[in-house]
């Protein structure tokens, strides 16, 4: 009698371990990849130097933010101090804490001016030169907008502008040569759908430089050619983009799907000049819904807040007026807590889209100047990180 019962519980032990051995393998293959952006301006670079003094990172914002009203945590305090993203042995660590709490891609902010480039150090130099990169993946977002003073400007005065962004076939061919050769060959760069992942930031003007989607589509053409002579594969084209209207132009230029760089604002700005991160979450659902209906599969994104305050001086009075970037709003009420359950939402969205987008896009890893980071900070430890691992798990490596 005993001894039938034990093969009984047994047998229904077994079954259970099978059902959630098969529950694992299948999360496994059905889990959306994370990708989170990399902002890498955390290290000296000859650029910031002749711009802003030498040496000069925005790990100075940062030391030097105020509180702008009671309750504003600022400054922030990250808990590894403020180090240099550049050297191997820092991005080392960065890459463990990331791929131990499941993320999968580092896509990073990367800057191109007709050939000049500033701050690839954090990718050529920290991500390429770690000895561990080989558990996260990588791409390239191509910050593709005029490079402007930014960075604590007189308030409603124009921007200086270092860097303008031009586009052309010949230098759009220049670059993917750039590209095959310091990035596109690694084993780790992230592909989608068989394509090398490449996004652009500012899609609508980028298609207007080239001559309209017509010779869009002719260049994009032109580069897989290319890549099909180095023996890699033809590119996955990112448009960042708004709205299905934006959608549709991108595919019309030969883009392959979209995303945003992030949902910052509700455009519900209360009299104090906050907004509340409640409303900033219904504006991720109400953008990923609408998005169902655009000609493109389209990688949702989730933003982890609003803060870019520490770009602003201090002497300019809150709340600002008027707003005018980095002079913004800032999103209270982010917590941990409601970060994850927009993390489930984006989750849900992507087994609702008929389209099977592969992804989802967190902005952001480390964009402290603007509170969107991961990375570990005194005051919300990495909790919202944390929110990632219990969302979606860790891929096998």
């Amino acid at each position: 009698m005993n001894t039938h019962i034990t093969r009984i519980m047994l047998a229904v032990v077994m079954s259970v371990c099978a059902l959630m051995s098969a529950f694992a393998q299948q999360s496994q293959t059905t889990r959306p990849e994370i990708a989170v952006i990399y902002y890498p301006h955390w290290h000296p670079y000859d650029h910031g130097s002749a711009w802003k003094g030498e040496g000069w990172t925005e790990w100075e914002f940062v030391k030097t933010a105020v509180p702008r009203f009671p309750g504003h945590v600022q400054p922030l305090k990250p808990t590894w101090g403020y180090f240099d993203e550049s050297d191997p042995a820092w991005t080392a660590k960065e890459i463990d804490l990331a791929a131990d709490n499941g993320i999968d891609v580092f896509v990073y902010d990367w800057y191109w001016y007709s050939g000049v480039q500033n701050m690839q150090e954090a990718l050529e130099n920290g991500f390429l030169k770690a000895p561990n990169r080989s558990r996260l993946k990588f791409a390239l977002m191509w910050a593709n907008h005029d490079r402007r003073d930014q960075f604590r400007p007189e308030h409603v005065q124009p921007r200086n502008v270092w860097l303008h962004s031009f586009h052309s076939e010949k230098d759009l061919l220049r670059m993917i040569d750039y590209c095959i050769e310091h990035y596109f060959r690694e084993p780790n760069y992230w592909r989608v759908n068989g394509g090398l992942f490449y996004s652009i930031f500012q899609t609508h003007e980028f298609v207007r430089q080239m001559g309209g989607p017509e010779k869009t589509c002719a260049a994009f053409q032109k580069v897989d050619a290319r890549l099909r002579a180095a023996g890699l594969p033809p590119m996955h084209w990112n448009a960042m983009v708004g709205s299905p209207a934006q959608s549709a132009a991108a595919k019309e230029a030969g883009f392959h799907s979209t995303c945003r760089y992030n949902v910052a604002s509700a455009r519900k700005v209360r009299e104090d000049g906050t907004e509340d991160y409640a409303d900033v979450m219904e504006a991720h659902r109400a953008h990923w819904k609408n998005m169902l209906s655009a000609d493109l599969m389209n990688i949702p994104v989730v933003t982890r807040g609003w803060d870019s305050s520490p770009r602003c001086r201090a002497d300019v009075p809150w709340p600002f007026k008027p707003f005018a970037y980095p002079y913004s709003p800032i999103v209270t009420g982010v917590t941990a807590e409601r970060f994850e359950q927009l993390l489930r939402d984006a989750a849900q969205a992507v087994r609702d889209d008929p389209k099977a987008p592969p992804a989802v896009l967190i902005n952001a890893w480390n964009e402290w100047t603007e509170g969107q980071f991961l990375l570990p900070e005194e005051h919300y430890g990495t909790a919202h990180l944390e929110a990632v691992r219990k969302v979606f798990g860790i891929r096998k490596e």
